[in-house]
């Protein structure tokens, strides 16, 4: 699963855990009982009822609002974003998609501002059927619809769809981020997002300098013209997308 935090703490940290962790959200689920369910546009969503009001000092969010947030963050995504509607059908053809919200997650104290996480063990080779599974915890379930779509567009088109593809297990933690920072980048130019403000730029500059650290060199080393695109306010990422697979490629 993927961990991602909000930048004003300086990076959004990622940590790879054991799908043992989300034993909470395992089907068939004992909760079941105690969550709101909805399908939209092929998607299903799931929110748990808090446990309590307030979870390691940051206040919940009550099911049913967490689950309109949910899925207006979807159809926000689906509706002003191309890419990630294209990577989201692509998705549904190769399995279910799962949008949980668990108040409780994440269980680490010290990780109460995660956003999201894709949780990337649901395969059931026998059925030839997958699960793509996103988690959105007490805190992240909090932002505005732009803000939860650009999530969508990092945890689903992003690591789902890197997973869908099987490259997971064979990318660095880097650049399975990089990769996912870039779609979210294409989602926020789409939605219209202020790339001006403290934490947009500070964002942008963690993605350039450290998650992006290795592909950028290599663009810049190899003087590919695409490497200009690291000094554009909006650069052109389905360009640097094609870049990337070159040089995944390469490794």
């Amino acid at each position: 699963m993927i961990f991602r935090t909000h930048p004003s703490w300086g990076c959004r940290a990622v940590a790879v855990l054991m799908a043992l962790c989300f034993h909470t959200i395992t089907f068939p689920d004992a909760r079941a009982e105690k969550a709101l369910s909805r399908t939209e546009n092929g998607i299903q969503f799931i929110a748990f009822f808090p446990v309590s009001e307030v979870i390691d000092g940051v206040a919940t969010t009550p099911a049913k609002s967490a689950m309109t947030r949910m899925v207006q963050a979807v159809e926000t995504a689906l509706e002003k974003v191309p890419m990630v509607r294209d990577r989201i059908a692509d998705l549904k053809k190769k399995g279910d998609i799962q949008v949980f919200y668990d108040a409780s997650h994440p269980k680490d104290v010290m990780s109460t501002v995660t956003l999201a996480s894709y949780l990337p063990a649901h395969y059931n080779p026998a059925a030839g059927k997958r699960k793509f599974i996103i988690v959105f915890g007490r805190t992240g379930i909090q932002w505005d619809a732009n803000h939860l779509a650009s999530t969508i567009a990092h945890e689903l088109a992003g690591h789902a769809y890197q997973d869908m593809e099987g490259r997971l297990e064979g990318m660095t933690l880097l650049d399975i981020e990089c990769e996912a920072y870039l779609i979210e980048e294409q989602a926020k130019q789409d939605l219209g997002y202020d790339k001006l403000t403290d934490d947009a730029i500070a964002l942008r500059r963690r993605m350039d300098s450290y998650w992006c650290d290795d592909f950028r060199r290599y663009t810049l080393e190899k003087g590919l013209k695409v490497s200009a695109q690291w000094d554009e306010l909006n650069p052109d990422v389905p360009k640097l997308l094609k870049a990337f697979r070159a040089y995944q490629n390469a490794k």
